[in-house]
């Protein structure tokens, strides 16, 4: 299982730019060489915990929507991530060649009134909104980009 993960995920980091990228196969296995990746990125420049909490679950929620709802076959696609740490910022940019898909335009969801009218999933890209700082989505070319800013502090 691990050599299907890693074969699934290629990290690079930009030395000039001190970005990281990380292109990640639409398999729920490279999910977490990915998340492994971004937290030994994050270490040495030292972000808030709370950041990196939140870097965390905007990163899983993100991908894991990605790689269930964005691509109408079964066919291996790529996600680009990348990650910059700014001065009051963590960004995480991704790039997917997936159905068009504009996260900051959709209504946040009705909530259930009680647990019993509680059913799993849909609630994913309220947690990423309400942890982002900011986000942006473009459509260029064939591709989505989403950016999404999490503060540092």
């Amino acid at each position: 299982m691990a050599e299907l993960a890693a074969a699934a995920t290629s990290v690079f980091v930009d030395a000039p730019a001190d970005t990281l990228r990380v292109q990640v196969q639409n398999r729920r296995t490279a999910l977490e060489p990915a998340r492994l990746a971004v937290l030994e990125y994050l270490r040495p420049r030292a972000p808030g915990a709370k950041a990196v909490y939140q870097v965390e679950l905007v990163l899983e929620e993100t991908l894991m929507n990605t790689i269930w709802h964005a691509f109408d076959d079964d066919a291996p696609h790529w996600i680009d991530l990348q990650v910059a740490v700014h001065p009051n910022a963590i960004e995480l940019c991704f790039e997917d060649d997936g159905r068009p898909f504009d996260p900051t335009q959709r209504a946040a969801p009705d909530l259930p009134a009680s647990l019993e009218q509680a059913t799993p999933g849909g609630l994913g890209l309220m947690l990423v909104h309400k942890l982002a700082q900011s986000m942006q989505y473009q459509r260029i070319g064939a591709r989505n980009q989403l950016r999404i800013h999490i503060a540092r502090n």
